[in-house]
């Protein structure tokens, strides 16, 4: 009889650190899809703020083209 119970309980125990181990590795997953998005976002804006910045240079640089066939016409 004591063996049986004994059985039980190491299966209970077993069980419940299954069950902790399932919702900590929930956790651990969302906190680094967290970081992630995070960094993600960083990035864009980073190269969002870049391209803006070519975008004019090449919208400067294009109306000094138009200005210079504008001469020589």
């Amino acid at each position: 009889m004591a063996e049986a119970s004994t059985y039980f309980f190491v299966l209970s125990i077993l069980v419940l650190v299954a069950g902790l181990v399932v919702f900590a590795m929930k956790y651990a997953s969302a906190a680094y899809q967290s970081r992630l998005k995070a960094t993600w976002q960083t990035d864009m804006e980073t190269a969002m703020s870049a391209l803006g910045e070519e975008i004019s240079r090449l919208s400067a640089r294009m109306s000094s083209v138009e200005k210079l066939l504008r001469e020589v016409e």
